[in-house]
């Protein structure tokens, strides 16, 4: 085994890392890092020719293949015990074509990379002379790679108003289980794009490159926070709901997030924050019911959307342990007595860094997309939960996995039983459909056509017809 590993060195432009190499330890570190697998291989793949090569070695040695780009998979999925890691997150180029607003992103980018390339350097004017500049819906967080939030969905702040991260994805670059570079369009392996926009991670290949389409967004924007104390909590979220319900307006995009202020020991809290694409008066109108339950701190206004991200991605810091649980509300289920429950579990929270975070606000042109018309499927949700403990030794360990189990379980029953795939959890009994659904069926044939051997196989890829 040493001797092909070092044949795959002199072959790869990137470095190939195993355990007896300085340097292997913080190469495996996840953003969970309560994942402790130890990869036999790490290729820290320079281009697509080093991925490809990469995944040829491990079907040779019988290797077992991870995907790795951010590190930020919830179930660390993106490493595998004794198996091969493809970490594209060093492949980071970005370009813009201005007349087409499109840009071609390699999957270890972050989006405000992308952000800084096409909504800062490039912008234009629309017909009565509003600054715009281009951008596509993408995270917060600056360490989340482009390709894994966007091949699970996507939801960020501009989704309501132009739709996930997957529906933007035109094109895209792949190394098949042959170790082959594929081109991915709607005219060349239509299926296997249809896949990517919603379930790129669950076992089809690695995607080195992806393109979007960008949408012209408001040099000025209007965005920023609002903050309560956990007292307020319930008469938030019911003001909260009532804003979305029945509502088609889909220039108003808030998030929740239970947490602590200061983060992470302070007391807790609840943010209200996002942006609104419209009028100074437009917004104090769509905020006034908000504003009449006085937040303890309003710190929203003109701003731009680069430096909204920006100021929103204080990052929770990388290598916490986590466990992640939730999902989407039922019909219905986004209710008073939901509200009642999420606060007095609240209340119990073991760590400063957990949370409980409302982040996944559909509708919109979200929801315009017919459930079926790619591979994410959650379509009709409009609320979902996201209940989040992170901590950070041993001693806090079974303390916070009890706090998040028992949360979802006083809520479940609110939820609809679906769950988003970009918050995998582990231990999930009936992933397929609580992730895919009715898109299930259709996720095994295309695998069963680019990967007939499970080359790349996790605990929750597409299983084979």
């Amino acid at each position: 085994m040493r001797a092909d590993v070092e044949n795959l060195r002199k072959a790869l432009r990137g470095p190939v890392l195993t355990a007896a190499d300085a340097g292997y330890e913080d190469a495996r570190v996840l953003f969970n890092r309560d994942v402790r697998a130890r990869p036999a291989v790490l290729c820290r793949c320079a281009g697509t020719d080093d991925v490809a090569r990469a995944v040829r070695f491990a079907r040779d040695a019988g290797l077992p293949i991870a995907v790795r780009g951010g590190g930020h998979h919830a179930a660390g999925f993106s490493l595998v015990d004794g198996g091969l890691v493809v970490d594209v997150g060093a492949m980071r180029a970005i370009a813009f074509d201005a007349d087409t607003a499109a840009a071609v992103v390699e999957a270890g980018a972050g989006w405000r990379d992308v952000d800084r390339l096409s909504y800062v350097d490039f912008a234009g004017a629309t017909a009565d002379g509003t600054p715009f500049g281009y951008a596509a819906p993408g995270g917060e967080c600056p360490t989340v790679s482009n390709a894994g939030y966007s091949l699970g969905g996507g939801y960020g702040l501009l989704g309501r108003r132009f739709g996930l991260a997957c529906d933007h994805i035109v094109a895209a670059e792949l190394v098949d289980a042959q170790g082959h570079a594929l081109r991915v369009t709607e005219d060349e392996h239509p299926d296997l794009l249809w896949a990517l926009r919603g379930a790129g991670g669950a076992g089809f290949g690695v995607v080195t490159r992806l393109t979007y389409r960008l949408d012209a967004v408001p040099k000025t924007v209007h965005g920023g926070f609002l903050v309560w104390p956990l007292d307020r909590a319930e008469a938030v979220l019911r003001i909260y709901r009532d804003l979305y319900l029945g509502s088609d307006d889909d220039r108003l995009s808030l998030y929740l997030a239970l947490t602590t202020d200061p983060y992470p020991h302070g007391e807790p809290v609840l943010f209200v924050y996002g942006l609104y694409l419209g009028s100074a008066d437009e917004v104090a109108a769509a905020l006034a019911p908000l504003r009449a339950l006085k937040p303890a701190v309003d710190a929203f206004g003109p701003t731009s959307y680069e430096q909204l991200q920006r100021d929103l991605a204080e990052e929770i810091p990388y290598g916490l342990r986590s466990r992640w649980r939730g999902g989407y509300f039922a019909d219905g289920g986004f209710s008073d007595d939901a509200f009642a429950t999420t606060v007095d579990r609240f209340r119990r929270l073991p760590t400063g860094w957990s949370m409980a975070r409302f982040d996944l606000l559909g509708g919109g042109a979200i929801g315009r997309v017919p459930a079926d018309a790619t591979a994410f499927v959650h379509r009709s949700a409009l609320f979902a939960v996201s209940v989040i403990a992170l901590w950070e030794g041993d001693d806090d360990a079974d303390a916070c996995m009890a706090w998040a189990d028992g949360y979802e379980d006083a809520l479940r029953e609110h939820l609809s039983g679906e769950v988003y795939q970009n918050y995998a959890q582990a231990d999930l009994a009936d992933w397929p459909a609580a992730y895919h659904g009715a898109n299930y069926a259709r996720l095994r044939q295309v695998k069963r056509r680019y990967d007939p051997d499970d080359a790349f196989h996790h605990p929750q890829s597409i299983r084979l017809p």
